[in-house]
């Protein structure tokens, strides 16, 4: 059973989701309501709350900002009911080929169901959805520029997050970080940790602290050190989501990016 909790932000709605496993492994997203639209859709297993929170709205359309489960789990859902999706290309490449998603992700977000036929949202007045690479490849954030308003998706999460999975791009993340703090957001909306103080500073902590981190790590990677060793030196142990993922969310991965992305092997 899903719990949902309103939170009023002016002309902003946060509708937090968490079922009792994403509790239990720490975990909630947000998905937001804003000018008629909804930003992302929840997990699977909150799928059917979430149409009926846009019916009960009478939301207009979504926009999913990338692939992940607990972004775009409910699209399909919100097709079926005649919801009208703004979904990028790139984004519904990926969800449409449903990919296998790892044991441990199934059991805290649940499956996602096949996207069938789409309607497509028309563009909305003031919000628009744009590439924002780093977290995924396909990562997009939506921007509101008549109220300097940035619904962030997964492009801030925190200033030092330590985790990853294989597919992130630290060094492509920071390009992006700055990008979108030179907008000088007023507001930013995370999707799992809400409104950002600070926004636009915020945006620039982070972009500062993983470069440090890849300053470090490639003077490490120039002396020989291996993945396992840099992570320890300057990350340290790895968490419990690194033995629940098999390794698939964890601190080496952060370590790993940096290297494969590295500009000598590209």
């Amino acid at each position: 059973m899903t719990d949902v909790a309103l939170e009023a932000h002016d002309d902003v709605t946060r509708v937090r989701l968490s079922s009792w496993q994403s509790r239990l492994a720490g975990y909630e997203v947000s998905v937001y309501l804003v000018r008629g639209m909804m930003i992302d859709s929840g997990f699977p297993s909150a799928a059917p709350d979430v149409v009926r929170l846009a019916r009960e709205r009478a939301v207009t359309g979504a926009l999913i900002t990338h692939h992940h489960e607990d972004h775009s789990g409910g699209a399909a859902a919100l097709a079926a009911a005649g919801i009208a999706l703004a979904i990028p290309p790139v984004v519904e490449a990926v969800v449409r080929a449903a990919a296998h998603v790892p044991l441990y992700r199934r059991v805290v977000w649940g499956t996602p169901s096949p996207l069938g036929s789409v309607t497509r949202a028309a563009a909305t007045p003031g919000l628009e959805l744009l590439p924002a690479p780093g977290h995924a490849s396909d990562h997009h954030v939506v921007w509101d520029a008549e109220r300097r308003t940035l619904f962030a998706g997964d492009l801030f999460l925190g200033v030092k997050v330590r985790v990853a999975h294989p597919e992130e791009d630290p060094r492509l993340l920071v390009q992006t970080l700055r990008r979108f703090a030179a907008l000088e957001p007023v507001r930013v909306f995370d999707a799992h940790r809400g409104t950002v103080p600070n926004p636009a500073a915020a945006l620039r902590l982070k972009a500062d602290w993983i470069d440090e981190l890849i300053a470090n790590v490639d003077a490490r990677i120039a002396r020989g050190w291996s993945d396992q060793a840099i992570r320890r030196e300057l990350l340290g142990r790895e968490p419990f989501s690194s033995y629940v993922s098999r390794g698939e969310y964890g601190k080496t991965n952060f370590i790993a990016a940096i290297r494969q992305s590295a500009p000598a092997s590209r």
